[in-house]
């Protein structure tokens, strides 16, 4: 089923697209939102549940929120476009095959760039102390991303009627204090949680990060579980700031030594509630965060790295302070290595004869 839901004349782009944003995570049983810019509207495919009157009170109580708040259109700062449009590679046999050899050879790429800005590397779990997220907000301001993990009593009683079929997972499970890691830099901040810094600490680590999204939504460059190089800088202001800048050139300069198309824009964070949309300008003008948007060959684009400043936002919260005593400074660079190796994939295939030389020296022969 789909309803077509008119938008008030005076919504500016921005907001439309913020309120479709907003309702893929406010509205179960979706499987399609198409934007309409002039006049705006929102095309809502769903599978009958809720129906149509739901759907369309949804969108106008985002609408109502949506205009209330100031949203700004990104700012591109940078930009690399093909000549002319191409298909996607054509035969997609042997993706299977190709994908780890790529994600071993982005892996060896990024760890290098965190090597050279004089990056310390961890190990980090999958699972995070909902202590540390509570510190920082993070289920408060992303609600829709959270995974929570479960766990069953070690209740000898209870596995007995688990096991012999009196009683049900769903009966027993119970909240566990942990959630799956939506980033891998919350486990760097709580390493030095309550800490004076002595100069400036670069730590780069990679691993599985987990976000809930709408199951429509998902294909080879929005998955729920995914893998992550982070490269995490916190000290003076203007250290943080210089090292992100450093990053952002040098993937820049990679980027197009590839051969890839796309473009570096001012970004947020996916802010769920409309009462944060502060954050959201902020973050826009005070150019907090950057994304290397990626272009698909055979159209659709995608951010494949963030390159963020936080300035002493999260320090502040998680009590770090510099030498001098003050909150230190924070950022980040954070790779989607996945969606790094599906865009070389679509670019050039699966033959490691046909992908840049920057990859193949990180490639077996």
């Amino acid at each position: 089923m789909t309803v077509r839901v008119e938008l008030p004349e005076n919504c500016a782009p921005a907001q439309v697209r913020a309120i479709a944003d907003r309702l893929v995570y406010s509205v179960e049983g979706i499987t399609g939102i198409e934007v309409t810019i002039s006049p705006p509207a929102l095309s809502v495919t769903h599978d009958g549940w809720p129906d149509d009157d739901e759907v369309g009170q949804v969108v106008r109580e985002l609408a109502d929120e949506a205009l209330s708040a100031r949203v700004s259109e990104p700012k591109v700062v940078r930009r690399h476009e093909p000549a002319s449009s191409r298909p996607p590679w054509p035969d997609r046999d042997g993706f299977a095959r190709a994908r780890p050899l790529l994600h071993r050879a982005f892996d060896a790429l990024f760890l290098e760039l965190a090597r050279g800005a004089g990056a310390t590397e961890r190990q980090l779990p999958a699972l995070i102390d909902l202590r540390v997220m509570e510190r920082c907000r993070y289920v408060d301001l992303f609600p829709q991303n959270a995974y929570l993990v479960d766990e069953l009593a070690h209740h000898r009683p209870h596995l007995a009627r688990l096991r012999d079929g009196t009683t049900t997972v769903d009966d027993l499970r119970r909240s566990s204090p942990y959630m799956l890691n939506p980033a891998l830099c919350f486990h760097v901040y709580d390493e030095y949680a309550d800490t004076a810094l002595d100069g400036l600490s670069v730590v780069t680590a990679a691993g599985g990060c987990f976000r809930h999204e709408a199951p429509w939504r998902l294909d080879a460059f929005r998955l729920p579980s995914f893998t992550m190089r982070e490269i995490v800088f916190l000290g003076g202001k203007a250290e943080v700031e210089d090292i992100r800048n450093t990053l952002l050139d040098q993937v820049w300069r990679l980027y197009l030594d590839l051969g890839l198309h796309g473009r570096v824009e001012t970004a947020t964070d996916p802010f769920y509630y409309v009462e944060d949309s502060a954050i959201r300008q902020h973050q826009l003008l005070a150019k907090v965060k950057y994304e290397l948007v990626g272009h698909r060959p055979g159209g659709g684009q995608s951010a494949i790295v963030s390159f963020n400043n936080v300035r002493d936002s999260l320090c502040r919260q998680f009590g770090i302070r510099d030498a001098a005593g003050r909150t230190a400074h924070s950022g980040c660079v954070a790779f989607g290595v996945d969606r790094w190796v599906e865009l070389t994939l679509e670019s050039f295939g699966p033959h490691p004869r046909d992908w840049p030389e920057a990859i193949g020296k990180h490639c077996p022969s």
